[in-house]
Parts: structure tokens; sequence; C-alpha cells
């Protein structure tokens, strides 16, 4: 008897798949590291989260392995990941005003949003506005660097309501293309940095 017959989810088990499932665990424990008030720690599986969520599509387009599972597994994970974890970020960490409270709820609705479209019209070679693996690297960079220096709140504030904005426009952003390399380097460089510096 097939194990994929007991437990028919199981058909979907592959590389990619694991990929993205790994994503969600580096986001369990950014998650529990931020029940101990450790950002550090938090942000480096946060970000080890976010590399999953770019190896899980290269290795579904190596692997010829794409699959409507795989999208919507994907979607679920960043949802979570991308769009939870931040915000949970700023409750835990930073002063909670009308104006922060408003910015994460925009924040969190764009990202909503976004993906639902995404599992709807997703494809094609240019993505529609930011990615919010993209996003989450902005704002929590935003965030280490109000609570790390003597930075106002009010540029986290800004930065969720315009992050927000990006990932529900129109902008076509090319799969792969530069932006994301950009976007990689500048994550590399700031988990380095935080690995070795920050304490």
């Amino acid at each position: 008897m097939k194990i994929s017959n007991t437990f028919p989810v199981l058909k979907h088990l592959n590389v990619p798949n694991i990929i993205t499932t790994l994503g969600l665990v580096f986001g369990i424990f950014a998650a529990y590291h931020l029940t101990q008030r450790d950002l550090r720690m938090a942000i480096i599986f946060l970000f080890c989260a976010g590399l999953m969520d770019l190896f899980d599509g290269l290795a579904a387009s190596k692997l010829k392995q794409q699959s409507e599972f795989g999208k919507h597994l994907d979607t679920l994970v960043d949802f979570f990941t991308c769009c939870i974890m931040p915000i949970w970020m700023v409750f835990d960490l930073l002063d909670n005003s009308l104006a922060v409270f408003a910015a994460l709820i925009f924040y969190c609705v764009c990202g909503l949003w976004r993906l639902a479209n995404y599992s709807l019209v997703g494809g094609g070679k240019h993505f529609t506005g930011l990615p919010v693996p993209g996003a989450m690297s902005i704002v929590t960079i935003t965030i280490w660097c109000v609570v790390t220096y003597p930075i106002s709140i009010w540029v986290a504030v800004v930065m969720f309501f315009v992050v927000g904005l990006l990932m529900i426009s129109g902008i076509p952003l090319a799969k792969y293309g530069m932006w994301q390399k950009v976007f990689g380097v500048v994550g590399l460089v700031f988990l380095i940095y935080v690995i070795i510096f920050y304490r």
C-alpha cells in the first residue's frame, strides 16, 4: 500500500514544497525568539525564511515541479513570515500608537490582498507590485534601525504605508531580475552584519 493512499497530501511531497515548508519552520523559530525578545535571532531566522522563498521558486523551475499546491503552500507560508511576523515585531518591540496600529493593519491587509491576487493571476515573467518577501525585507530592516538607533517611530509608520502601497501597485517587476539581485545582496549584507556585529 502506498503511503500516499493513507495520507493523500503526501503526493505533493517534492523538493520545492519541502523548501517552502522549511521556510515556515524558520518563521516559527523567528516567532519563538521574538517571544524571548531576542531581535537578533528573530531577524536571522526570518531572513532564512525569506531565502527559502527564493530557493523554492528556483527549485520548482529547475526541476519542473511547479504545481497549484506548491503555489498555494507558498502563499500561506508567505503570509505568516512576510505579513504577520513584521507586525509582530512592532507589537513586541515598539510603542503602539494609533498611527503605528493603522500602519500595521494597512501593511498586513495589502500583503493579504497581494498574495490572494497572485494566487489567481500569478505566473508569467513579471510580478505585479512588490512581492511580499521584498516587502518583509524592507520593513524588517526599518524596524531594526528604529529599535537600534535613535530613529523616529514615524519612519517605520511611513515605511509600512509606502511598502503596503507598493505591494498592491501595478508596477511590473521581472522575475529574477536585477531588482531581486539587489534585494538579495542587501539582505545578505544585512544578515551578515546582524550575525557578526549586532549583539
